[in-house]
């Protein structure tokens, strides 16, 4: 008896035109890597950004549903800088990604919660008051980092007039974002003992944080 020859689907179809059918497979990780190929190729020709916004997202997806990290930040910066920043929730899960690291990821974490911020009007009820919090949350915890190395590399290492300068513009921008923070936190009914702590902190003073 004559085997017939398989398919193309049996023997592994790794053509990408149709993404409903892959969406089900990026969400659990389990794209070929053919697969994934052929969707960043479509990336780079494809004219629409509204497709290109399609594509890069069924990659991020994939990324998530393996749990490869590295992978997923790439993949959602690359989709934050050159195609769309406009959607609050990436914006929001790349900001708590970089949250998670040191000092050099410090400016990061502000940038991309300004751009959720600007977004913020896409959610709503608990999901907006609970969001927005953690944003100012983030920023200002960003900002203390920002403050407290510039301080360090001012206090131990050089003690010139400009990382003087840099360590007095970090503690302003620390003490702005903490207030704004810790007044979203009263008005919304959150706690506010780490934003008034921090604000305290950069400000020398409890008068400017309970105006």
């Amino acid at each position: 008896m004559v085997v017939p020859p398989p398919t193309a689907a049996a023997a592994g179809d790794d053509s990408c035109s149709d993404l409903v059918k892959l969406e089900p497979q990026a969400m659990l990780g389990q794209l070929r890597p053919g697969q994934a190929k052929c969707i960043e190729g479509r990336i780079g020709t494809e004219g629409a950004q509204t497709m290109k916004d399609k594509l890069s997202r069924v990659l991020i997806a994939n990324a998530e549903g393996k749990g490869d990290k590295v992978e997923w930040e790439r993949l959602v910066k690359r989709h934050l800088e050159d195609i769309d920043r406009s959607d609050p929730d990436m914006c929001f899960k790349y900001a708590t990604q970089l949250s998670r690291g040191g000092v050099g990821r410090a400016t990061g974490v502000i940038r991309w919660t300004d751009y959720a911020l600007e977004n913020k009007q896409k959610w709503s009820g608990a999901t907006y008051t609970k969001r927005v919090y953690d944003l100012y949350r983030m920023k200002a915890e960003a900002a203390n980092k920002l403050w407290a190395d510039a301080e360090a590399t001012f206090a131990t290492k050089e003690h010139t007039d400009e990382n003087e300068a840099k360590a007095a513009k970090w503690r302003g921008t620390t003490k702005d974002f903490a207030r704004e923070w810790l007044d979203y936190a009263k008005a919304s009914g959150q706690d506010t003992k780490n934003a008034m702590a921090i604000c305290v902190s950069a400000a020398g003073n409890k008068s400017f944080c309970e105006g």
